[in-house]
């Protein structure tokens, strides 16, 4: 095994674990928000 493959396997572990992470807190940070205006939207009701 060369050097230069060595680092091409590297980078590309590194990309996909990036990319892998990426998508995880994306869905993570939406389902967040949705419940953030639906508590925000009841505790709105509860004052009205």
């Amino acid at each position: 095994m060369s050097w230069m493959l060595l680092w091409k396997i590297v980078l590309f572990v590194a990309v996909a674990c990036f990319a892998i992470m990426t998508v995880v807190v994306t869905i993570g940070g939406a389902l967040d928000v949705r419940r953030l205006f639906n508590k925000l939207e009841e505790e709105q009701r509860k004052d009205t």
